[in-house]
Formats: structure tokens, sequence, C-alpha cells
């Protein structure tokens, strides 16, 4: 595959995500566009573990873990400068802590061209 088709070039990306098929299809994409894929995970513990131990280049968190918020994992990123977006299914900005509004987020389900779009934006 061209360079030009994959624009990350090994750039290790965190996953977390705690839908199965949701966290295969981001895989998918990410490796498609060159990306190291970190993860993915399901649960906040792991993620922020994850964060705060791993080589990161970037994150994909969705914002709702079977209950649990991903905040954690977003603030260890932040503590470590890592570039992070958001994936989710609420169109409500409340939800997220005022510090972390001015994070990119994305709906679901994601458009593979919008998700590498915003991630090399991002990174």
């Amino acid at each position: 595959m061209p360079a030009i088709d994959r624009p990350f070039n090994g750039a290790r990306i965190l996953v977390v995500e705690d839908n199965f098929l949701a966290a295969e299809v981001v895989r998918d994409m990410l490796e498609s566009s060159g990306c190291t894929v970190i993860g993915p995970v399901a649960r906040v513990s792991d993620g922020v573990r994850l964060a705060g131990q791993e080589t990161l280049d970037g994150a994909v968190l969705d914002i709702n873990l079977n209950g649990d918020w991903c905040f954690p994992i977003a603030r260890a990123l932040r503590q470590r400068d890592v570039p992070f977006i958001f994936l989710t299914g609420y169109d409500d900005a409340a939800i997220i802590p005022p510090e972390l509004r001015p994070v990119r987020r994305l709906g679901k389900p994601v458009v593979s061209t919008q998700l590498i779009e915003v991630l090399a934006e991002v990174i």
C-alpha cells in the first residue's frame, strides 16, 4: 500500500471501547492507515494503566465504558501530553467535564475517513 494511504507510519494509538464489534472496526480502520493499535481495552482501569505505561502517539476513547466514564483515562493521557479524541453516541457535551469539552468528538458509528482525518489533525 502506498505511504499516502497509510499516513500514520506505525503511530501507537490506544483504543478504549467496550463494544467488541466497534472496537474491532476501529482497530481495522487504524491498522489499515498504518497505526499500531494498543488494546483495544474495555475497562477504565485497563485504559488508565495503559495510558500511564505505554508509549503512545494518540488515543481513541469511547466515553461510556459499561456505565463508567472514560474521563480518568483522558486525564491520564493529558498528563502525559498524549493527544486523544472521543467516540460517543451522546450528543450532549454536558456529560463531559468542562476541562475536556474542547477535545474533538466523533459520533458513532464513525466513518473511516472521518476518524482518520480527525486523528491526523489531533496527533
